[in-house]
């Protein structure tokens, strides 16, 4: 039998065991619990640098499109109808019964100049702020750019617009600068023969696609090296701020292809 020292120093030794695994214990709840409110610290900063970031990115578009918006107004209200009067001034001289051959010919083509230069002023005023857009909705703005971008392409530029529900109006502004971002980079830079563009509204939003049948470029490698361009680098600024999941497939002599899924949980069924 055990003499009682041996039995105290055995429960001494049982005990400080015990305690020492308690204490391992109470060592490794604190270690989880303390990660686990430092990871919650660092996704809710994360959070309120996500929250910063698109606040600033929305505020700067807003700036930009207010200055879109006085910029093309000045241009349509003041520069065109002094160049429409302009023309019509010049107009006048066609009829005059001394004007001689010559002075006829320079007239015309003073109207002709002025003509061209009323459309070019139509179409930057256009660009810059689609009136069309606040007066008849994004449908119609839609078709609208189609058809002052159509010639731009041999095969045409082709819009199919399906919506169900009302947009806001940022919803609807964010999505024409996306489109017409696209169109612009087709143009410029692709080569595109043929432009598509297909807005749908589906049960969680809407699905754009927009593709090309350009030269194509090496998407991947762009991201990579931050070669993107002021283009791509506005179409995910706009597709952030709308939520959106934007994915592009392109290769050398392969075209592009745009695709975005954007979230519209806020937006009620036409009834």
């Amino acid at each position: 039998m055990d003499s009682p020292v041996e039995k105290e120093v055995i429960g001494l030794l049982f005990g400080g065991t015990v305690a020492m695994l308690l204490l391992a214990l109470a060592l490794v709840a604190f270690f989880l619990l303390y990660q686990k409110k430092l990871v919650s610290q660092q996704l809710r900063l994360q959070t309120l640098q996500y929250a910063y970031q698109k606040e600033l990115l929305s505020a700067t578009i807003q700036a930009e499109e207010r200055e879109r918006e006085r910029i093309g107004n000045d241009l349509h209200d003041e520069i065109g109808s002094a160049l429409s009067a302009a023309k019509i001034l010049i107009a006048q001289l066609a009829y005059s019964s001394t004007a001689s051959a010559r002075e006829l010919e320079v007239v015309t083509t003073v109207e002709g100049l002025l003509g061209d230069s009323l459309r070019d002023i139509r179409n930057i005023s256009q660009n810059l702020h689609p009136a069309v857009l606040a007066q008849f909705g994004l449908d119609k703005a839609l078709y609208n750019l189609s058809s002052r971008c159509t010639d731009s392409f041999a095969q045409g530029m082709q819009v199919q617009v399906e919506l169900t529900s009302a947009l806001s109006t940022s919803q609807e502004l964010a999505v024409y600068r996306i489109v017409q971002e696209a169109v612009n980079n087709a143009m410029k830079h692709a080569q595109a023969s043929r432009l598509t563009v297909l807005l749908q509204q589906e049960q969680t939003g809407l699905s754009l696609t927009i593709a090309d049948d350009g030269r194509g470029f090496d998407y991947a490698l762009a991201q990579q090296n931050d070669q993107g361009g002021l283009g791509l680098k506005s179409l995910a600024a706009r597709a952030s701020l709308l939520d959106a999941a934007l994915h592009i497939e392109s290769g050398p002599g392969r075209g592009t292809r745009l695709h975005m899924a954007i979230p519209l949980p806020s937006v009620p069924a036409a009834g």
